[in-house]
């Protein structure tokens, strides 16, 4: 990729993921996560992962801290973040493949983190690229959000499921298949490729859609029904969602 991609180790590299927040997402100083946040994941089994040019410059990070579920320890990831000027380059996967070798030699299994549904682009990244599953809708989940990605809109997200030995991500991983060929598919769920030219157009449009695709997701999940595959068709993307054991 031409890129390092390493552990962040000084305090001007973790310094860097708070100006990363700032020009990636457009967050206000009340939104990013603060330094003494970064500061403090080398110190408790978390990390903060970033993408640096041959130059040095750090253009992209993926930090993530220990989490408990029941007796399950896995890892959440806080965010993934990539300049609009590096982005398609590879960098967002590599951090994230980055991420999974440091949780494999924890002896983790589980990465997860939320996304959200609207973005087609981070939805192929999680679903098809990573092998990552989604069983889970939260809506307005952060309340509202000071960011250039979310006014106008509740902060409704998925959850991203990463089995990070599962055969499905191993298979993806190793580019052998994007989904398991023999499963049927039970439903699809369509969004825009992308979201944000239609924000730009008609806002009141995309609240509509927002909750028309919030009750497609919910229904879906209160079937037992789980996302395993994502497409985009020029203007049109969708969700497919199966039974899985």
């Amino acid at each position: 990729m031409g890129y390092t991609i390493r552990i962040c180790t000084t305090r001007d590299e973790l310094a860097a993921c708070l100006r990363l927040q700032k020009k990636i997402w457009g967050y206000s100083d009340l939104e990013v996560y603060p330094l003494r946040l970064f500061v403090n994941l080398g110190h408790i089994g978390g990390h903060a992962i970033g993408a640096f040019t041959p130059q040095g410059k750090m253009v992209g990070f993926v930090a993530s801290m220990p989490a408990w579920r029941g007796r399950r320890r896995y890892f959440h990831s806080l965010s993934l973040g990539v300049l609009p000027e590096h982005e398609n380059r590879g960098v967002g996967r590599g951090l994230k493949l980055a991420q999974r070798e440091l949780a494999l030699a924890a002896g983790v299994e589980l990465i997860e983190w939320t996304f959200d549904p609207l973005r087609a682009k981070n939805a192929f990244l999680n679903l098809m690229r990573l092998g990552a599953i989604c069983r889970r809708y939260l809506s307005d989940y952060y309340g509202e959000v000071d960011s250039h990605f979310q006014l106008g809109l509740p902060s409704d997200r998925l959850v991203a499921e990463w089995w990070i030995k599962s055969d499905r991500v191993c298979r993806i991983l190793q580019a052998k298949t994007r989904r398991a060929a023999h499963k049927p598919i039970a439903t699809m769920i369509e969004i825009p490729g992308d979201i944000e030219v239609l924000k730009k157009r008609d806002l009141a449009k995309v609240q509509r859609l927002q909750k028309k695709v919030r009750n497609q997701f919910e229904k879906a999940f209160s079937r037992g029904l789980a996302v395993t595959g994502f497409e985009i068709d020029g203007a049109k993307a969708r969700y497919l969602l199966e039974s899985i054991e």
